[in-house]
């Protein structure tokens, strides 16, 4: 009996091990860091959003997601990184709405804004500000306007590169008002805002959340911004459109993307997944207290806005000779 008690215990051993080694294996679980590349240096609003979504959803994920900064030429350096790596949906980028004029406005792009990207999600939609520093007497629109009027050619402006939001709302202005005003370009709203901070400009574009230290350690003055409503972090700063020019509204918006050629599985799952992370009720506030709105979308409507984007600007941008400025 003992020896059949064996026997059947071995077997029944053996039984198992068998069935473990044929049994259907579940998918390991994808451990590699994830790198999401901002096109500016550290410190402005880019970086801020792609800092809390790196940290959802790292989370989420149970596996690393970095964020590198990569800055330089409007962002067409990170996008060129970007393009050549693998569509695994391991290295992302989180562009500015400078990604659809970029095209506009260089002569020769190492890539094609359409073509060589795939649309993942929309992130923000965030206002720009017209600033100025402490020791200048600007403090309106109006001023701003007497002053470039009284000594054509005598204002420059801060952006954060050729190309970007900001530096499209400074064009726009001169072009609007008349009043023309040179544009001062640096790595990022982090350098363009020391940069006024510091007087050696008089004038900045910068985006909300990337001024707000400043403003509130009253470094820099808040005059207008571009947007089509005021902003709910400045309520008492008016839009340029209410200060008297009329029909101006610069929009500004964030969004990933990642290579051409991503399989259509893991683009929806990364547009689920990145919507969910930024949808969590703590970053919403923490976001929006620092003047950044969620809004995100579905790949195809992300598509829809860096096309229109590019059609709108087009004749805007042909019209003010902004093509090899850069």
């Amino acid at each position: 009996m003992k020896s059949f008690t064996k026997l059947f215990t071995s077997g029944m051993r053996l039984a198992l091990l068998a069935a473990a080694i044929h049994a259907p294996q579940a998918p390991a679980q994808d451990v590699r860091t994830t790198r999401i590349l901002v096109p500016f240096v550290a410190g402005g609003a880019t970086d801020i959003v792609a800092r809390q979504l790196a940290q959802n959803l790292s989370e989420m994920w149970g596996s690393p997601v970095i964020v590198e900064n990569r800055p330089g030429a409007a962002g067409t350096l990170a996008s060129r990184q970007l393009v050549g790596s693998a569509p695994d949906g391991k290295t992302l980028i989180m562009v500015t709405s400078g990604h659809a004029i970029n095209e506009l406005i260089y002569d020769k792009l190492p890539y094609s804004t359409v073509n060589d990207f795939t649309p993942i999600t929309q992130a923000t939609e965030i206002a720009n500000v017209l600033l100025t520093n402490r020791d200048e007497p600007y403090k309106t629109v109006a001023d701003v306007i007497a002053a470039g009027k009284a000594k054509p050619d005598s204002l420059s402006y801060g952006t954060a590169g050729a190309g970007t939001s900001v530096h499209l709302a400074g064009e726009l202005f001169s072009a609007l008002t008349g009043v023309h005003m040179v544009p001062v370009h640096y790595k990022g709203d982090g350098e363009s805002i020391v940069a006024l901070a510091g007087n050696h400009i008089p004038l900045s574009f910068n985006t909300v959340p990337g001024a707000r230290a400043q403003i509130a350690a009253g470094t820099v003055r808040p005059i207008a911004v571009t947007s089509s409503t005021r902003s709910k972090l400045l309520p008492d700063v008016p839009t340029i459109a209410e200060s008297g020019v009329a029909n101006y509204v610069v929009a500004n918006w964030f969004g990933v993307l990642g290579p051409a050629k991503m399989d259509p599985a893991v683009v929806a799952r990364l547009n689920a997944d990145i919507r969910k992370a930024l949808a969590d009720p703590t970053t919403v506030t923490k976001l929006e207290n620092a003047g950044i709105s969620i809004k995100t979308g579905t790949p195809e409507e992300f598509d829809h806005l860096i096309r229109g984007d590019i059609a709108k600007w087009r004749p805007i941008i042909a019209k003010l000779g902004l093509r090899g400025s850069n």
